[in-house]
């Protein structure tokens, strides 16, 4: 019940962005404002006035890093076999495996994590993006282009780490570690607050985000032929991460955050993602739509199991 009472109200806010868009009140040109709002000030405001508190252990947390890259070289593999014995076009095994390991940690993981942990929990998502958050891109999307085409472009390689390199939320932990590095342990306090002011838009303005941008035609269908990419994001991932922590442990709050974002829906721009390397991308918004409804259903068991 503890764990239904904790999501409910971020699916209501997800459901109220769609309702909004349905109804015409936020038109078809406000989704990316303020995804563009919520990605380049609100966000970055957020994970760097978090990282810059814990920014140290995100070079000394050997653990969570071997954790976090073996569920990367452990995932896609999996994804991409089970889309082959099931005898799917490739298109459609590169979106699997695309979405094996992309999760959507910051526009829907940061409020559930924000509402279950607190602030601790928010900054232990930070760490997580600060030690994982380029090789999340990086893999995720080298691995889906090797089950695509069968081998690797150093021209695609290099334009994806080279946009990873400029991302404004990689930037801003990126930042908050080296801050921390250089014996910045704390803001001025005219600064903290007002980076506290933006980073207080994030968790309304993500899901509202989030709800204006899903698209979901007709669920049952849609379950029906993304079934087994659906387990694997909304079941397998995080229980390979809970699994990976037993071998290699991190502090409670920290397994509980990371466990939890990789719980997550399907990232909204995996779509984006499968478009424009010739993927299956009607399949890829199939399997956003299906996980973002289900995910009322399986957050909650989630915060069960991980007793929050």
């Amino acid at each position: 019940m503890a764990g239904l009472s904790a999501v409910v109200p971020l699916l209501l806010t997800v459901l109220l962005g769609w309702v909004l868009r349905r109804r015409g009140y936020l038109k078809e040109e406000t989704a990316p404002q303020l995804m563009w709002l919520l990605y380049w000030v609100s966000l970055p405001a957020l994970l760097f006035r978090k990282t810059i508190a814990v920014g140290g252990e995100a070079l000394l947390n050997g653990n969570l890093f071997v954790a976090i890259h073996l569920s990367f070289f452990l995932m896609p593999p999996l994804a991409w076999l089970l889309a082959r014995l099931a005898g799917q076009e490739r298109r459609r095994v590169a979106v699997s495996v695309l979405v094996s390991i992309r999760s959507n940690n910051v526009y829907m993981g940061l409020p559930v994590v924000a509402l279950a942990l607190g602030a601790e929990g928010v900054a232990a998502l930070s760490l997580y993006l600060a030690v994982g958050l380029f090789s999340y891109n990086l893999l995720s999307i080298a691995w889906a282009q090797i089950a695509l085409s069968g081998g690797l472009s150093r021209r695609h390689l290099v334009e994806t780490a080279r946009s990873v390199a400029l991302n404004p939320l990689f930037l801003a932990c990126l930042a908050g570690v080296s801050a921390s590095l250089l014996g910045f342990s704390a803001l001025p306090r005219w600064l903290d607050a007002f980076l506290e002011i933006l980073g207080d838009l994030a968790t309304a303005l993500a899901l509202l985000a989030l709800g204006a941008s899903i698209r979901i035609v007709s669920p049952l269908a849609t379950l029906r032929s993304a079934w087994r990419d659906v387990t694997l994001r909304l079941f397998v991932h995080p229980a390979v991460m809970a699994l990976l922590f037993r071998f290699f442990p991190v502090e409670p709050y920290v397994a509980g955050a990371v466990i939890l974002a990789t719980a997550m829906p399907s990232a909204v721009n995996n779509f984006v993602l499968a478009k424009g390397m010739d993927m299956d991308s009607a399949y890829a918004g199939e399997v956003v739509a299906a996980t973002t409804v289900l995910s009322v259903v399986t957050v909650p068991l989630w915060l069960a199991w991980l007793g929050l």
